[in-house]
């Protein structure tokens, strides 16, 4: 930066030395014609003074040239600078958001988080790289102008000292005003891009609700709202730059130049056109230091938002700081005693009278005097009511929020005096909706502890049951999950979460609702692996499925933030009228008549062709996943007759998987056509004819363009025109001085009145293009965002169809786009039409001069293609880089708790550095290729003026051309190279505007999935809620060859309660999806009533159908907004959503809080827990009153007496997947699934009496 100080102040005093090299031979020149017109003088002699200063003014610019190319290097730099200074920013953004407070982040949403990351960033940048280095040349330059004015004697400049204050002024009040205008505009991005990181984020509850539309009107709203704000900026910038920048600069110009004229006899013509000139130059410096002052002012804004953000310390957390990259380095003083020694206690926990308010809701008390202690090695279960206050134990033993009275103690410590990532290295965590991270599975069980090996990982998969579907995959521990692990089944997802707690060998356990998402054999499995994992340690388990702790040896309950009950299992059992022998026996099914033995054969394999199946491959057999399926027994009391609870030994799951292991098997042939090789072909093939058509679609702009095109044809003449005029103004040098007066009057009068009408016509042009290219850029940004929504969900289980990948195309590569063409678009026309139309007035002037001046067009030419060809590439490699960076920070800023949990935020932190290492290398190589080039370009400027000045006199002393037609040849070729360059850096500009169009049209050019959820077109039938699928097989798009439905036959009559119940994987939620038509069968159909679902409506067909996923997403809307998602005002009342809500369970509590449904839930609903999650979810549901209801295992973070909600599917189709079976004891039908395929199906009672696969199921329960 320093050395990038003092070339900017030295590159400052070139300019004015120019131009006074420039009057001196002008002087010379004009004396020469003087001499000629009034005494016929021949001047053509070699002693001649002109002839003298020609080899020295000649070696002058040659030197100045040589100095130009280093000094420019002043460039690289400021950028060097730059860069490094951006990417500390940016590593030290997110390093502070990783270590800052659980209760501070909730209170922000993660996509404004990360988009003021990328655009403060990029306004550093901008600031330090280019704003700051031009205001202190522009400073630097003004102040050696005035030394040049005033040693010249041109002491009474009272014109230019006017102009200065009042262009100032102008400056001071337009950017106070535009400053305001910004803010409004950030304010509405802002809100911009966390609409659309919240809806990619959570697309599939969007497409399931038929939101899209809802959502896009939202979208396009506010998008009018910015453009509507741009708008108005862009009037009243161009008022400014009409009245300051163009208008009263150029007339300062004149007046100056004529006042120089008429003072001719005291100072030589040349050196005042020098001047004059010089003082135009400076004029137009002085107003664009305004631009880049608040370039360098919005930046250092930018920096202090984010200063603010980084000066916030944690409460809780250890803070960092900013002395740098590297934890070791940048510690602060010990703020815990605890803090950097390895530290594993005995796990004795005590809660002393623990109350607690959530810092978002502080009127809400959750906990209540909340008292109980857990001895070392011992096992505990909280049970209680959904919203009671479970999940919010574990978050404090967190230390995810502290207490607002009470303490907790870990082994006689309070938990404030202990560093939290040493607590939290003693703990492993599974919550109820478990996250994993894009990235192999091998990556995300390493992520309980990074130094484990890969056969430490392997072993931990095998104790929570998770080996066989894991090896079952074609890349086995190298699959990629995908974002949030979508690539996975929910009950996959829970083992693959438990295997990374099992993997992390801590002191203490905790598990929240852990095995939820797990059928009742693979739950067994799994609590019989978290047993002996969680042997000797304590152990803290939160559960709505009393099937899971009844191993414990001591049993909390909770209602309402206080502990009602608490003792033995046994114990709590025997007492009658108690709260969680109530709890036990709604769960409970009873098997008492059910004690005969096995039948031989459990299902017939021929009914399901098996023969025809081979063993190529298995997905997820069912016996292989039982592997503790036996008679020995937990007993809870001494009736052992009643209250037995049955765990599977390993030689009964062996005989299982024997008989089930053909069961739904198939083996396929699939072409695979690799994600990363079809967006090459994409981009390979790309053209411009989508943005060619989104142009012509555009046909509100159609008449901006109409009146843009010709007021900026006639502006590009005007300036030709003042191009002769200018030489006009020296020619009054040369009239004798009686008659100067009259002259100057008429040539200024006419200056003057070409000056207002180019203005006039160039204010227009600008403003027109401006509207356009803004208008353009919302249209664009609306179209790219309505496409991407048309598509399935095929579209977005691919890695580059991320939401942050999204959000990077839809706001930045449009407003890189905007930014070009708004800051380019207008000079385009003039750019082309004046080269032409100069060198051709030009070459009619001296063909000889004309040539000459020329040579710079194809100079310029190959120096900035050159620049485009290596700007390009450089440029696809940074956008690659950028994309990688905003899609890690996008999902880091999005998963803070379960980072902290496991102390990853180092670790997350160091590849974020790592992802930026190769963006930054890119910005440099770029920065030098850039500065070399510039280097070259502005000191070519400098030995072209030595060439013209050379030869021009040449061509003077011989009498070829006068001074005043060499100064418009000059004058002619100039302004059109200036055009020329513009045109042609436009173009370089353009390297980043095509990579953005790039984008942009690779969303707009890719075909579609096959299903078009914005499609009018389909029927709309009168539905009565049958289902058929026939012959159905199925395998996700992303995973093709991973088959998941094989041939499956299934039959819901209207009106039909129907249960899917079966091992994690089996294909249960795949048979949802394609009921809602979120995909299409591989093969076969599924016909709603008597119509295939592919010749429904898709919008249409989501209205009918409501669905509750296992995992529900709420948005960071009001209450009353998340249960009317999807509905319009007139489809929704007030009474209608508080009807669904009471039916959910849920009205009462949302009555208790302080602002009732108007009630902000957070981002994804962080506000609430997730019982309460699931029930606004349900009353989502309820309100549309569906045909069809859906539910995947929506009852799973929910209490028993929640589960009551099942009775509204009374009224229409339900279609349950449940591993609780306790809930699916009513229902009309069950199937049970095994490897995609039915393996049996009947009543409960049939299934019980068949003795088979679900009679297993039902022992375990």
């Amino acid at each position: 930066m320093i050395i990038g100080l003092i070339c900017a102040l030295v590159q400052a005093g070139i300019p004015p030395f120019v131009w006074l090299v420039m009057g001196s031979f002008v002087s010379l020149s004009i004396t020469r014609e003087k001499a000629i017109s009034l005494y016929a003088v021949d001047y053509h002699y070699p002693k001649h003074p002109i002839t003298n200063h020609q080899s020295k003014d000649f070696l002058e610019f040659l030197v100045l040239s040589y100095k130009r190319f280093f000094l420019r290097f002043q460039r690289l730099a400021w950028e060097v600078s730059g860069i490094r200074q951006v990417f500390r920013v940016r590593r030290t953004y997110v390093r502070k958001m990783l270590h800052m407070d659980v209760s501070w982040l909730e209170s922000r949403q993660s996509g404004q988080m990360a988009t003021m990351l990328q655009e403060h960033a990029d306004t550093i940048y901008s600031g330090i790289s280019d704003n700051i280095p031009m205001v202190i040349f522009i400073s630097s330059y003004l102040v050696v102008n005035l030394y040049v004015f005033l040693f010249n004697g041109m002491s009474d400049n009272q014109v230019l000292c006017d102009f200065l204050v009042f262009s100032f002024y102008c400056q001071f009040r337009f950017f106070q005003w535009f400053s305001k205008t910004m803010e409004q505009e950030l304010m509405l991005q802002n809100k911009i891009s966390n609409l659309v990181n919240e809806t990619f984020s959570c697309i599939r509850t969007v497409i399931s609700f038929a939101a899209q539309k809802q959502t896009i009107n939202k979208f396009e709203r506010l998008s009018m709202e910015s453009n509507k704000l741009n708008e108005s900026r862009l009037r009243s910038s161009t008022v400014y730059d009409s009245l300051t920048q163009i208008l009263l600069t150029e007339l300062t110009f004149t007046a100056a130049l004529c006042y120089g004229i008429w003072r001719v006899g005291d100072q030589s013509a040349g050196k005042l056109a020098a001047l004059a000139i010089n003082m135009l130059y400076m004029c137009v410096t002085s107003i664009s230091i305004g631009f880049h002052i608040n370039g360098a002012s919005t930046a250092r804004e930018n920096a202090a938002q984010l200063r603010k953000i980084l000066d916030e310390s944690p409460k809780i957390e250890r803070d960092y700081g900013f002395a740098g990259d590297n934890p070791k380095q940048c510690l602060p003083a010990p703020k815990y005693r605890r803090q950097s020694m390895k530290f594993m206690g005995k796990g004795a926990l005590q809660f002393c009278d623990i109350h607690f308010s959530y810092p978002s809701r502080p009127d809400v008390e959750v906990l209540k005097g909340v008292t109980f202690s857990v001895e070392s090695g011992e096992k505990i279960a909280i049970v209680g009511s959904s919203g009671s206050g479970k999940s919010t134990l574990t978050a404090l033993l967190l230390r995810f929020y502290d207490p607002d009275s009470g303490a907790i103690l870990l082994d006689g410590d309070n938990l404030k005096t202990l560093c939290p990532d040493e607590l939290r290295g003693m703990c492993s965590l599974v919550s109820q909706e478990p996250v994993l991270f894009d990235g192999t599975i091998s990556d995300n069980i390493r992520y309980g502890r990074l130094d484990a090996t890969q056969q430490e990982i392997n072993n931990a998969a095998r104790k929570v049951g998770a080996w066989q579907f894991i090896s079952s995959l074609p890349e086995g521990m190298q699959t990629r999950v995908g974002d949030r692990g979508l690539q996975l089944s929910g009950g996959q997802k829970q083992r693959v979460a438990i295997a990374r707690a099992v993997i992390r060998k801590p002191t203490v356990m905790l598990f929240d609702e852990a095995t939820s998402a797990l059928d009742n054999i693979h739950e067994e499995e799994v609590q019989h692996a978290i047993d002996l994992a969680s042997e000797g340690l304590t152990t803290i388990t939160i559960a709505h499925r009393l099937s899971s702790v009844r191993n414990c040896d001591r049993i909390i309950v909770l209602d309402e933030g206080r502990i009602v009950e608490e003792g033995p299992p046994d114990e709590l059992l025997g007492k009658e009228g108690g709260r969680f022998q109530k709890l036990y026996n709604d769960q409970r099914i009873d098997l008492l008549v059910h004690q005969q033995p096995l039948k031989p054969n459990l299902v017939s394999t021929a009914s399901l062709n098996a023969n025809s199946i081979r063993r190529a491959w298995n997905r997820c057999s069912l016996g292989s996943q039982t592997q503790k399926l036996g008679k020995s027994y937990s007993v809870l009391s001494q009736d052992r007759e009643k209250l037995a609870l049955p765990v599977m030994s390993k030689k009964r799951s062996q005989r299982l998987d024997y008989k089930y292991s053909s069961v739904g098997r198939m083996d396929i042939e699939v072409d695979v056509i690799p994600p990363n090789l079809l967006l090459i072909h994409i981009i390979h093939s790309t053209n411009f004819k989508a943005v060619w058509k989104l142009i012509a679609d555009y046909r509100e702009g159609y008449s901006l363009l109409g009146c843009a095109i010709p007021t900026t044809i006639l502006r590009a003449f005007f300036y030709l025109l003042i191009c002769f005029e200018v030489a006009s103004v020296l020619e009054i040098t040369i009239v004798p001085p009686e008659n100067r007066t009259e002259q100057i009057f008429i040539v200024a009068a006419v200056y003057t009145a070409l000056i207002i009408i180019k203005t006039m016509f160039e204010a227009l042009g600008r403003l027109f293009i401006a509207l356009y290219g803004s208008g353009f850029c919302s249209h664009m940004r609306t179209t790219m965002f309505r496409k991407i929504m048309r598509n399935g969900c095929a579209y977005f289980d691919e890695e580059r169809n991320s939401p942050g990948r999204i959000l990077h195309r839809i706001i930045n590569d449009s407003s890189t786009l905007n930014k070009i063409m708004e800051a380019k678009l207008d000079i385009l026309i003039p750019a082309i039409i004046c080269p032409v139309f100069s060198f051709a007035a030009a070459i009619y002037i001296n063909w000889k001069m004309a040539l000459l001046c020329s040579f710079q067009f194809p100079a310029y030419f190959i120096i900035r293609i050159v620049q485009i060809k290596e700007g390009t590439k450089r440029q696809r490699e940074m956008v690659e880089e950028e994309n990688k960076a905003a899609n890690l920070a996008t999902v880091v800023l999005s998963n803070m708790s379960t980072i902290k949990a496991y102390n990853l935020q180092e670790h997350f932190y160091s590849i974020f550095a790592q992802t930026l290492e190769p963006l930054a290398q890119a910005m440099k190589r770029q920065s030098m290729i850039s500065a070399f080039i510039f280097a070259c370009q502005y000191s070519f400027t400098y030995i072209l003026i030595a060439i013209t000045l050379y030869f021009g006199k040449v061509l003077m002393l011989d009498n070829e051309i006068t001074v005043f037609d060499y100064m418009r040849v000059v004058l002619l070729t100039q302004i059109g190279a200036n055009f020329f360059s513009q045109l042609v850096a436009s173009v370089s500009d353009l390297s980043k505007a095509r990579i953005a169009a790039e984008n942009v049209v690779s969303v707009l050019k890719e075909s579609a999935t096959d299903i078009d959820n914005l499609s009018e077109e389909g029927q709309r039938p009168k539905l009565e809620g049958s289902i058929t699928l026939q012959n159905v097989s199925f395998r996700y798009p992303s995973r093709p060859v991973v088959p998941i439905l094989n041939k499956l036959n299934l039959k819901v009559e209207a009106g039909q309660s129907v249960a899917l119940v079966g091992p994690s994987g089996s294909g249960k939620s795949s048979i949802i999806s394609l009921i809602q038509r979120m995909y299409n069968a591989t093969d076969g159909d599924v016909y709603l009533d008597k119509y295939n679902v592919r010749s429904i409506n898709p919008a249409y067909l989501r209205r009918m159908v409501a669905a509750v996923g296992q995992e529900p997403t709420l948005f960071s809307f009001t209450i009353k907004e998340n249960i009317a998602y999807g509905m319009t005002e007139s489809e929704v009342t007030m009474e209608k959503i508080i009807e669904a809500a009471k039916i959910a369970s849920i009205h009462d509590f949302i009555q208790s809080l302080p602002q009732g449904y108007d009630t902000e839930i957070g981002e994804f609903g962080a506000q609430l827990s997730g019982g309460q999650k699931q029930r606004i979810a349900i009353a989502r549901a309820i309100v549309r009153r569906p045909v069809v209801l859906l539910l995947d295992e929506a009852t799973a973070a929910l209490d028993s007496t929640s589960e009551k909600v099942e009775r509204t599917g009374k009224t229409c189709t339900c279609i349950q997947i449940a591993h609780r079976l306790s809930s699916i004891r009513s229902v009309d039908k069950i199937y049970v699934l095994v490897n995609g395929a039915i393996a049996e199906e009947g009543s409960h009672d049939t299934l019980i009496a068949k003795r088979g696969i679900y009679y297993e199921m039902t022992q375990s329960s």
